[in-house]
C-alpha cells in the first residue's frame, strides 16, 4: 500500500497533529537564524550555516512523518534565503525569496482560474484518481476555492512586500509567523468545510461519495 493510500485512513487528527509537528520543525531553521543574527550577534553568514545544518536536522527528523517532497522544497527554500541574506549582508533579503514565491503562486492560481482551469479543481481529481473518490465540488466551487487561495497568498505577499520595502527583519519575522499559519489554517478549514459540505450533500441526494472521478 503507498504513502496516499495509507495517509487516507489515517483519522483527521491524526493528520492535524502530524502536520502541526511538521510546521514546528520546519519554522525551527528560521528562529535559530533569527535568534543567532539578532540576540548572539553572529554575522548572518554564521547564522545562515547554522540555520542550515538545523533544517538538515529537522528535515531528517520530520521525514518519518510524511511530505518529504514538501520537507526538501521547504529545505531548498531555507538555503536560497539564508545564502541570499549572507550574500547582501542585509537580513531582510533572507524573506525575499519567500515574498516571491508566494507572488508567484498567488498569479498562478488566479490565472488557472481565468482560463478556466481552476488548480483546487485539479488537485482533487488528481487525489480522486488516485484514492478512487468522487471528486466533491462543482467547477463554480472549485473556482472560487481557488481564488481563496491565491488571496491567501496575495495576501501574505503585500503585507511582506511592504515591509520589506521598509526594510524591517523583526516585523518581517512576526508577520511571517502571524500570517503564514492562521491564513493557511483558515484556508484550509474554510476548503474542507466547503468540500464535505458538497459530499454530505450529494450522499443525502443518493450519489454517494465514491465512484468514479467526476470530469
Amino acid at each position: 500500500m503507498s504513502q496516499d493510500s495509507t495517509e487516507s485512513l489515517l483519522p483527521r487528527r491524526t493528520i492535524m497533529a502530524r502536520d502541526a509537528c511538521l510546521m514546528a520543525l520546519l519554522s525551527t531553521p528560521t528562529l535559530v537564524w533569527y535568534g543567532l543574527w539578532r540576540f548572539a550577534g553572529a554575522s548572518l553568514t554564521v547564522a545562515a550555516g547554522a540555520a542550515l545544518a538545523v533544517g538538515l536536522a529537522a528535515t531528517a527528523i520530520a521525514a518519518p512523518l510524511g511530505h518529504v517532497r514538501k520537507l526538501l522544497t521547504a529545505l531548498g527554500l531555507l538555503t536560497v534565503s539564508a545564502c541570499t541574506a549572507a550574500l547582501t549582508g542585509r537580513a531582510q533579503d533572507y524573506f525575499l525569496p519567500g515574498i516571491v514565491i508566494d507572488a508567484v503562486y498567488a498569479v498562478v492560481l488566479f490565472g488557472s482560474v481565468v482560463v478556466g482551469r481552476p488548480l483546487i479543481g485539479a488537485a482533487l481529481r488528481m487525489l480522486s484518481g488516485r484514492w478512487r473518490f468522487r471528486a466533491p465540488g462543482s467547477a463554480r466551487t472549485h473556482s472560487l476555492l481557488t481564488l481563496l487561495w491565491a488571496g491567501r497568498f496575495a495576501a501574505e505577499a503585500a503585507v511582506m512586500t511592504g515591509l520589506y520595502l521598509h526594510g524591517d527583519a523583526d516585523l518581517l519575522l512576526a508577520a511571517r509567523f502571524v500570517l503564514r499559519a492562521p491564513l493557511q489554517i483558515a484556508c484550509a478549514v474554510v476548503t474542507f468545510a466547503v468540500l464535505g459540505h458538497g459530499v454530505v450533500r450529494r450522499t443525502r441526494s443518493g450519489g454517494g461519495p465514491k465512484g468514479a472521478p467526476e470530469p
